[in-house]
């Protein structure tokens, strides 16, 4: 419900409970909820919890490692490599962020597979869409190690990658910002739009930039 928190489990068998979980405050208690084992899934791979993002219609949605699982306040779904219906190349999905946009889509941040978009009905590959898997380096290197995912005040989405810098999808095209432009390192851990729409960026190097329409700034 509206208001709970949520907090990552353990990440691990927990007392011989299949899958893993979270733990749920409702502010009088607090309740453990497993996650159930996904399809082609095996006991022994951690769902770690990347993620958690709270959806307009009370969805909540919980990255994990192997997959994107969604509870609807009564029981889990997952969307995993089984479940996509999507050829990863990959031996699993390698979830490492999630975000829903003002649009309702969720977008899923995969660490060498990309940028996956679930838009309510289907997942679609969103980097191999834009020519931009590992196969394809693009001009600037592949969109494929997504750490962080945000949308900024005109509606654009922000990815930031362990190897390419920052990324900007304005809904037609997409604009690659690295070094250059005044980021301090190629990797971008955090993206953090503040409540004056400023956009600010956690980097690998452990410096924070700030986006000023242009170019970033180095704040710390």
């Amino acid at each position: 419900e509206a208001g709970d928190l949520w907090v990552p489990g353990d990440g691990w068998m927990r007392q011989g409970i299949a899958g893993q979980g979270v733990y749920r405050y409702d502010g009088r208690s607090l309740s453990y909820l497993a996650f159930p084992l996904p399809p082609g899934l095996e006991e022994d791979n951690p769902c770690l919890v990347t993620g958690i993002v709270q959806g307009r219609d009370g969805t909540v949605w919980f990255g994990t490692y192997p997959g994107v699982f969604r509870f609807d306040g009564r029981s889990f779904t997952v969307i995993n490599d089984e479940t996509a219906g999507i050829e990863t190349g990959l031996e699993r999905f390698h979830v490492r962020c999630i975000f829903e946009d003002s649009r309702g889509n969720l977008w899923i941040g995969n660490n060498g597979l990309g940028v996956l978009l679930y838009d309510g009905q289907a997942v679609s590959n969103f980097t191999e869409q834009h020519g931009l898997g590992t196969s394809d380096m693009g001009p600037s290197g592949p969109l494929s190690r997504i750490f962080s995912i945000a949308e900024d005040a005109a509606g654009s989405i922000w990815f930031g990658t362990r190897d390419n810098g920052a990324w900007r999808f304005d809904g037609e095209s997409l604009t690659n910002f690295t070094i250059k432009d005044g980021l301090t390192s190629p990797s971008v851990w955090t993206i953090y739009r503040d409540k004056r729409e400023a956009l600010w960026f956690g980097m690998g190097d452990g410096s924070v930039c700030r986006f000023n329409g242009e170019s970033f700034e180095v704040i710390y």
